[in-house]
């Protein structure tokens, strides 16, 4: 085994430990004018759903025929995003011997937020289960086990905010830091990069391995 890295799944990039590829979900996945269009449609059945409640009248054949529109517009825009994780995972099983990830609960990701923070986090929770994290690591992991590759989940507590090079803990990180800049050693770190070498270490102390093995640059590519 020579090649290990992490993928750290973000809101709305995919980041490698080696910083060379940064995938953003939205124009990796091209979904852009069939989440609009199924938003628009959502928003006029809302409306004929509640006309339909205070008139109490029967679903009208437009109503079904706008339904048979939203689910095959659900159905194209899930299948972009399922080709783009399935081309994506495969160029990874192919790169690389080892690949660890966080172990996101999603669930947890997406608690009800304090009073103060409601909007904010209803944006975030959106996010969160439009990218489809789970999908991502199910695809990954069931590719790795097929191919003989090493596959590990990790704890991700403090990956953002532990300093990849020292190991000293910014508390005072907050989301909006897209910058990381260690107060102790000085190492200066796109936010996530960082975190994925955070994790990308946790994999390998996992494994009873150290930090020696080869951390690949994968030259940057685009889904199509």
């Amino acid at each position: 085994m020579k090649k290990a890295v992490d993928i750290d799944l973000n809101i709305n990039e995919i980041t490698l430990s080696s910083g060379e590829l940064i995938a953003t979900n939205s124009k990796l996945l091209s979904r852009a004018k069939y989440d609009l269009a199924f938003k628009r449609l959502q928003r006029k059945q809302s409306k004929r759903i509640l006309k339909i409640k205070k008139e109490k009248i029967k679903l009208s054949h437009n109503f079904k025929k706008t339904q048979l529109k939203l689910n095959k517009i659900y159905e194209k825009s899930s299948n972009i995003k399922k080709d783009s994780y399935h081309k994506i995972t495969s160029k990874l099983i192919q790169e690389f011997d080892l690949l660890a990830v966080e172990d996101l609960q999603i669930k947890n990701m997406s608690k009800r937020a304090k009073l103060k923070n409601i909007k904010a986090k209803s944006g975030l929770n959106k996010s969160i289960l439009n990218i489809s994290f789970y999908q991502f690591s199910q695809y990954l992991e069931y590719k790795a086990k097929h191919n003989g590759k090493f596959f590990i989940k990790v704890n991700p507590q403090y990956t953002s905010k532990t300093c990849s090079v020292c190991g000293n803990i910014k508390k005072n990180l907050m989301f909006k830091d897209r910058v990381y800049l260690c107060e102790k050693c000085g190492n200066t770190l796109h936010r996530d990069i960082n975190a994925a070498n955070n994790i990308l270490k946790r994999g390998l102390k996992s494994f009873g391995l150290g930090i020696s093995l080869e951390d690949y640059k994968l030259k940057a590519f685009r889904i199509s």
